[in-house]
């Protein structure tokens, strides 16, 4: 009898992210189109050649035809309303016609359909999202309960720890090499670097005033939260992790008669939130091709040609991640076949880079740990869940690249020791790092002010952060997984890797 020939879900991922960046290549957003909403009515203009800011006879900003972004931005940096409805907007065509607009009430790009699809991605996210904080409570409760006392939590917790250590410094040493090497900050003529201040330097300001810092007692005392239920609706994961391994630990401590209910009663959570997880997967390939649509329509390929050379440095530091650090630290400890190890994580890895968050990511990575890389529940749920809130590998390279690109940019010369110095930071600023889209960019801050490499710098990489959010997530997620199996294996509970 002929075998049916039966194409994977991952397979089904994979087609909808090439369709997705292809139909957003077709329907992509005019650079040279915006779409002027006033308490009158909503106007598209396009080709412009000089857009002028007014307020009465005062010029307040003027933008060549060069500058919808920049347009955009410094309308957004208004905050005030009143202060946005009293500006007049006189804006000169190309073809030399004048035109004036009041009482603005936003100014944006024309959507296309690339871009007006994705709510459906968004869905999809947010389904992730709903998903992922019952699950890895229930999940932790349960593993940590099967671990029996503190003292194993203490080992295998110990462990955990210092592996996520060793790859995030490993990964930062592996971003600055590259960045020595290549030296992106080389290649940016200066009227790029003016343009690019000039077009983000609003949109930087906001998060530079947002005066982000790592103090290292109040991380450990921010650890343990004041009100469990606040931790899950605000997704504090860190916070959530402590509650649940506590609680699952000291369930133990009960008699069995009385701890056995409640574990059961969380166990069941688990599995059912694991059977939504499935079935969630079912519209992933639609909302795939939604995100990754919306994403190539709106930014498209032009900023990356601008920032080539920066971008270029960061692919080649997670390329070496991929290729050369965690291949070889899997033969190692797990003697596993790399290619089993990679192929059982192909879902995980298209879904991590679509949604560029760990955390819309976990509820699938603690799927396929538990059922394709032969992961313990009680390890998985304990080792995935802290790795989404402590572990970023991808993240802590990107800022080592991103921090040594704005210092060449700017012309300083980074020592050894500042370099040390950033290798110790970026470990702390990934360490309190939340699993979501951008945050990224606003602890790169952090690494900056550590060694004296002017703030207002992230102006030069706002452009291209979205795309790389999307593909420094992508390590993040295979560390973790990678973790949990050398954990798994060390424990001797390590099962068959089934990577169909």
């Amino acid at each position: 009898m002929k075998k049916k020939f039966k194409i994977s879900l991952h397979t089904y991922i994979l087609i909808g992210l090439l369709l997705g960046a292809a139909f957003g290549s077709v329907f992509h957003i005019s650079q040279y189109e915006l779409e002027i909403s006033s308490k009158a009515s909503s106007e598209k203009i396009n080709d412009w050649k000089e857009f002028r800011f007014l307020s009465g006879d005062s010029i307040l900003r003027s933008f060549d035809g060069e500058s919808q972004l920049g347009i955009i931005r410094y309308f957004k940096t208004l905050g005030d309303k009143k202060l946005k409805e009293s500006l007049i907007a006189k804006v000169t065509l190309k073809s030399g016609e004048e035109k004036s607009y009041a009482e603005i009430k936003e100014i944006t790009k024309v959507k296309t359909i690339g871009v007006l699809i994705k709510p459906i991605g968004d869905i999809f996210i947010r389904l992730l999202n709903m998903i992922a904080i019952p699950l890895v409570l229930a999940s932790l409760i349960v593993g940590a309960a099967s671990l029996s006392d503190l003292k194993h939590v203490a080992k295998v917790g110990g462990k955990t720890i210092t592996i996520f250590m060793f790859t995030t410094v490993m990964a930062i040493t592996f971003g600055l090499v590259a960045a020595n090497i290549i030296k992106p900050g080389h290649y940016m003529p200066a009227e790029t670097r003016d343009a690019l201040m000039q077009t983000y330097q609003e949109e930087a300001l906001t998060k530079v005033q947002q005066n982000v810092s790592v103090n290292i007692v109040d991380f450990f005392v921010n650890i343990v939260p004041r009100n469990p239920f606040k931790a899950m609706a605000d997704g504090d994961f860190l916070q959530i992790v402590f509650f649940a391994v506590l609680t699952g630990v000291f369930l133990t401590q009960l008699p069995k008669e009385k701890a056995d209910p409640v574990i059961n009663f969380f166990d069941g959570i688990s599995n059912g939130f694991i059977t939504m997880v499935e079935k969630v997967m079912y519209i992933a390939p639609i909302a795939v091709f939604a995100l990754i649509s919306a994403t190539v329509a709106e930014f498209g390929v032009r900023i990356l040609s601008t920032l080539f050379m920066y971008s270029i440095t960061v692919l080649i530091g997670i390329a070496a991640l991929m290729l050369i650090l965690y291949p070889t630290l899997i033969k190692i400890f797990t003697k596993i076949r790399v290619r089993d190890f990679y192929k059982a994580l192909r879902p995980v890895m298209i879904v991590a880079f679509s949604t560029s968050s760990s955390a819309a990511t976990l509820p699938l990575e603690m799927e396929v740990a538990e059922k394709k890389l032969g992961v313990p529940n009680r390890i998985a749920s304990f080792v995935l869940p802290l790795g989404a809130t402590i572990n970023m590998d991808g993240t802590a390279l990107y800022q080592a690249v991103a921090t040594m690109f704005i210092a060449q940019v700017y012309g300083y010369d980074l020592n050894m020791s500042q370099q040390i110095t950033v290798i110790i930071t970026a470990v702390l600023a990934s360490i309190g790092t939340a699993p979501v889209p951008g945050i990224g960019l606003i602890m790169l801050i952090i690494v900056l002010k550590s060694v004296g490499v002017p703030e207002e710098g992230i102006a030069l990489i706002i452009g291209v952060d979205r795309f790389l959010d999307m593909c420094r997530t992508v390590p993040n997620i295979v560390s973790d997984s990678f973790t949990a199996v050398v954990i798994a294996k060390s424990e001797g509970e390590l099962g068959p890797i089934k990577p169909d």
